[in-house]
């Protein structure tokens, strides 16, 4: 393992506890972030995986959470509709942002009602650039939920793809390969995800046991692979696992 990345690896023995323990934590995490600054940002993860860590939060841990210093993004997003089952604000909308009592103008989703794809792309780059205007080159998010595909994806970026090595762009469209339908998708770069405060990578299940295990193990290796073991915030990482996606591919 690189020891020149801050990370931190949680496992617990199923979902459910996972995503207890990753509430609490970001709990803790905003209530102290928005004291101290005033606000609190994050990017949502969409896919499977987060949706009971989003239930506890609108749920049982929502009482504790200022929602009014809250703002909230996206990491990436699916070229659908806005109520689409693709859609990752479609999920979170169902699983968190209706439950929550967050001003409206406190959630920043992706522009997906604009053509062409790359017309969303930079609608979304520049409503950044707005919002974190006293930041540096790249704005510098308090937290960002990311996952894992069983290729080493994270966000929309994908092995092999140009966009894991844009340097100077916040936003990118891209194409998902075939076994990743929708494939035409929005995603924050690198740069950006490299200057958060703070990643969570949120995994579960057996397939993934293989790729987390050797980003986990020889980050060096497959920081030229993969695209999660790409992220290398100036902040820290935290990985969320089960015991599936740790030891299923353990020697």
């Amino acid at each position: 393992m690189d020891n020149a990345v801050s990370q931190e690896v949680r496992i617990y023995p199923d979902i459910e506890l996972l995503s207890h323990e990753a509430a609490r934590e970001m709990v803790y995490l905003i209530c102290t972030v928005a004291a101290e600054k005033g606000r609190f940002t994050i990017a949502l993860s969409g896919g499977r995986t987060p949706v009971a860590l989003y239930q506890l939060i609108a749920g049982k841990y929502s009482s504790r959470i200022p929602w009014d210093k809250v703002h909230i993004f996206w990491g990436d997003e699916r070229y659908v509709p806005a109520g689409h089952a693709d859609s990752n604000f479609a999920m979170a909308s169902k699983t968190l942002i209706s439950h929550i009592n967050i001003p409206t103008q406190n959630v920043h989703p992706v522009p997906i009602e604009l053509k062409p794809i790359e017309r969303v792309a930079e609608a979304y780059e520049q409503m950044l650039k707005g919002f974190f205007l006293r930041e540096s080159s790249f704005p510098c998010l308090d937290l960002i939920l990311l996952g894992v595909g069983e290729d080493g994806h994270t966000a929309s970026l994908f092995p092999g793809d140009s966009a894991i090595r844009e340097m100077h762009r916040l936003v990118m469209p891209v194409i998902a390969p075939a076994n990743y339908p929708p494939r035409n998708r929005i995603t924050l770069t690198l740069p950006v995800i490299n200057s958060a405060d703070n990643v969570f990578f949120i995994a579960a299940g057996s397939e993934k046991g293989k790729v987390i295990r050797s980003i986990l193990e020889d980050r060096k290796t497959t920081g030229r692979l993969y695209p999660a073991a790409m992220v290398q915030p100036k902040g820290r990482i935290i990985w969320f696992l089960d015991n599936k996606a740790y030891t299923s591919h353990k020697n």
